[in-house]
């Protein structure tokens, strides 16, 4: 009986391990898809701007907010079906996330108006000491040592960045006023990551821990969409009257609008099974896509500054993931530290 019992014992912690390999690997595959698809995004933005001079980044968005309003269609038959359905977060604070969300797709993809598609994607990387400051500030976020020198590896690597883009904009263009310049972009994309940090950071504090996946998109989707449908309105409605679109620009629109949309789609499934820090180690892959689009799509020249400025952030992310988020508890940092140590080691 008792060779039976050790027997089963051995035979569930083999099959925990094995378990958790397929879910650490799950973890992986679907956060290089996730970098992927964000990847296409800037492509089919820098795309509509460059090829077909269209540049309706509101309208853009509101596409994948209207797409993500089929979310709330299970939440809306359990609410007829049982009249007792009710909103897991108050609709207001639903309104807050989804106009920092809004906000922070507009200005990022204005940026690529300006800047190239590479440095839009570097820049994005902002949103790391940015989170980190909101979630001091409002999630009583504790960081180490680790965390600070990765902030600053990171805020080195955007400095070189822009001197690059102010370098080349002198060499190419000469003198020009700054709303044309590259520096120009590289400031709204800053903004729009800034934006996107405190959209992250009230992510986390309204539905981490929350199990409404489906609610949390449709609402989004929902509130996302009015916000958005309105600056349309006011801001885009001239250029869309327009704007003569023919198939091939028809279809650029519908690629970045459905690829926005699984975006978030996948976002929030891998949220569910992985955490904060191995999705940011898993994006970092998206900006070297971005350097093959920027190369091999668009013929851009990347100076060697790019390529220090990329090094620096690319070594930030990996030491600023070395350690476990500082908002989780101590049991969850230790499934965490766990988690990270299955991760490869031979990354470059």
């Amino acid at each position: 009986m008792s060779t039976t019992a050790a027997g089963t014992k051995k035979s569930a912690g083999a099959s925990n391990i094995c378990w958790a390999a397929y879910d650490n690997n799950r973890v992986l595959v679907l956060g290089q898809f996730i970098s992927i698809l964000i990847t296409c995004t800037g492509i089919f933005t820098q795309t509509l701007n460059q090829t077909y001079q269209i540049q309706i980044p509101v309208t853009q968005s509101a596409g994948n907010y209207l797409l993500l309003c089929l979310y709330l269609v299970y939440p809306a038959f359990m609410y007829f079906r049982d009249n007792q359905y009710r909103l897991e977060i108050p609709l207001w604070k639903y309104m807050l996330l989804a106009l920092a969300d809004v906000e922070g797709n507009f200005l990022v993809v204005c940026a690529y108006k300006y800047t190239s598609i590479s440095s839009a994607m570097l820049l994005d990387c902002f949103t790391i000491p940015m989170v980190m400051l909101l979630s001091a500030l409002f999630l009583n976020a504790k960081y180490s040592r680790c965390h600070y020198v990765a902030v600053l590896f990171c805020l080195g690597g955007i400095s070189v960045l822009v001197l690059s883009d102010i370098l080349r904009d002198r060499a190419t263009q000469g003198e020009t006023p700054l709303s044309s310049s590259a520096l120009y972009g590289d400031f709204l994309c800053l903004v729009g990551s800034a934006i996107y940090a405190c959209s992250n950071v009230g992510q986390e504090y309204l539905v981490k821990k929350r199990n409404r996946r489906l609610e949390f998109l449709g609402m989004m989707g929902a509130c996302g969409f009015l916000i958005s449908s309105i600056q349309v309105y006011i801001f885009e409605g001239e250029t869309l009257r327009n704007t003569e679109w023919t198939s091939s620009s028809a279809l650029c629109m519908a690629g970045y609008i459905f690829t926005l949309f699984l975006m978030y789609t996948f976002t929030s499934i891998f949220m569910k099974s992985g955490d904060a820090a191995i999705f940011n180690l898993s994006l970092l892959t998206s900006d070297f896509f971005a350097v093959l689009a920027a190369r091999f799509l668009f013929n851009e020249q990347l100076s060697s500054l790019y390529f220090v400025g990329f090094g620096l952030i690319i070594a930030g992310i990996i030491i600023y993931n070395q350690s476990p988020p500082p908002t989780t508890d101590s049991t969850t940092a230790v499934e965490l530290q766990e988690k990270v140590e299955l991760l490869p080691t031979h990354h470059m």
